[in-house]
């Protein structure tokens, strides 16, 4: 199972004691990928995670974003406050904001 990853849309949560064991078989604090679902009515909020007294702040933190970063390979590198995303191009990223000083 550790070459597997799994998401957690849904969580069915009214078997806590059921829940817990299956992420703690599955290896949730670095096999897990939080999904949400949305816009379906019964999608699970990012927040719900944060509940589960048996996942560590590290698994809580790789479920929410940590584990996609690593298995997607996305950059780890945080963005600098007040620096505008620049395109390929040249041209300013879609959807952001020119930074006023």
């Amino acid at each position: 199972m550790r070459d597997m990853y799994f998401a957690t849309q849904p969580m069915e949560m009214d078997n806590l004691e059921l829940l817990e064991s299956t992420m703690t078989a599955i290896g949730a604090e670095t096999q897990l990928l939080y999904a949400s679902d949305w816009p379906h009515w019964d999608f699970d909020l990012p927040s719900s995670i944060l509940r589960f007294p048996w996942l560590s702040d590290k698994g809580k933190r790789g479920i929410l974003g940590e584990n996609a970063r690593r298995v997607f390979r996305l950059e780890t590198e945080a963005p600098i406050p007040g620096k505008v995303p620049v395109a390929p191009s040249g041209q300013a990223a879609s959807g952001s904001r020119a930074v006023v000083q």
